[in-house]
């Protein structure tokens, strides 16, 4: 996935601060951001663009992050969700305030005044979640992975895994995922939330969750030409009916997000191969395809050329 990078590296201490004061600026918001000590601020940001949410990472020194005032501001009305990777820090919200140690998360809402102090060097991933697509969930204090019950702990252990994992991976993975990621990180939380509350799952229905399933499976399988949505229906134990109002409200059909999904892997095998091995045929037919013919197709029409014509164009450049 596309990331934009922002580092402090190298600069004077003065730039280093000013530098990285202006990245948090811009992805948070106004923020006051402190340095714990006069030695070089090496930090460095990575920012994705993971479907409807924006993941991050943080490496940096020990600092403090405050916001003394409630925010307003629209461009950055979401919530956000702090998974600690490396090192200790502390945050206060409210009149709540937790430790995190790493492989701890907690859920905040970053228009509320808090700090969060680290006296090391840390490491994090911070997602930011539109207001709306938490909306079903009355969230107040400040949510943290503490848990008294055993399978309300495997739950949060199972979201910060899959977290730390996507944080590791995060660079490598292509453009096609983040709509997947972003289904299924949802999904994951308000699980865990809902958990939390105490609401029976069969009581409280997570499209989130369904729909991250149905992404899931769909990119495992997208290789075998007998994918379909009747298949997909019968591994989800649901009716076809119901999984065309699940993505209702989507761009493309469940139909077509398939296609589209492996024209997208034959595209990026196009992109940077060798012309004199590749072939095309074989391409097709490897992601799904019955017919070359179809392939090429669909193909021009949705990139707007052929796939030779792609992988020549790609050689020259």
């Amino acid at each position: 996935m596309k990331c934009a990078t922002h580092e402090t590296h190298g600069l004077p201490l003065r730039q280093q601060l000013q530098q990285w004061q202006s990245a948090s600026d811009h992805y948070f918001g106004p923020l006051q951001a402190q340095a714990m000590s006069e030695e070089p601020f090496d930090a460095r940001m990575k920012a994705w663009e993971a479907g409807a949410l924006r993941m991050l990472t943080i490496d940096a020194p020990a600092h403090r992050i405050l916001r003394d005032r409630v925010a307003s501001d629209p461009r950055h009305d979401s919530f956000k969700l702090l998974l600690q990777l490396k090192g200790v820090s502390d945050i206060r919200q409210r009149d709540a305030n937790f430790c995190l140690h790493p492989g701890d998360w907690s859920l905040y809402d970053p228009s509320v005044p808090y700090t969060i102090t680290s006296q090391e060097s840390i490491r994090q991933l911070v997602v930011q979640i539109p207001r709306g697509k938490l909306g079903h969930l009355p969230l107040g204090s400040l949510h943290t992975c503490e848990a008294d019950a055993p399978e309300l702990r495997a739950l949060y252990q199972v979201l910060s895994s899959f977290l730390g994992a996507l944080a590791a991976q995060l660079s490598t993975l292509p453009d096609t995922v983040g709509e997947p990621l972003s289904e299924t990180t949802l999904g994951l939380l308000a699980q865990a939330l809902q958990a939390q509350r105490g609401d029976a799952p069969e009581r409280m229905p997570l499209p989130e969750a369904m729909r991250a399933r149905v992404r899931q499976y769909i990119q495992s399988h997208l290789d075998d030409a007998d994918l379909t949505v009747e298949r997909i229906a019968h591994e989800m134990r649901c009716s076809k009916r119901y999984l065309h109002t699940l993505f209702q409200g989507e761009a493309h059909t469940l139909d077509r997000q398939i296609w589209l999904s492996r024209l997208e892997r034959c595209r990026q095998a196009l992109a940077g191969a060798d012309v004199s091995t590749v072939s095309i045929s074989a391409l097709a037919y490897r992601w799904g395809f019955n017919s070359n013919a179809h392939f090429c197709r669909l193909f021009k029409r949705e990139f707007g050329t052929t796939p030779s014509a792609f992988l020549k164009r790609d050689n020259l450049h």
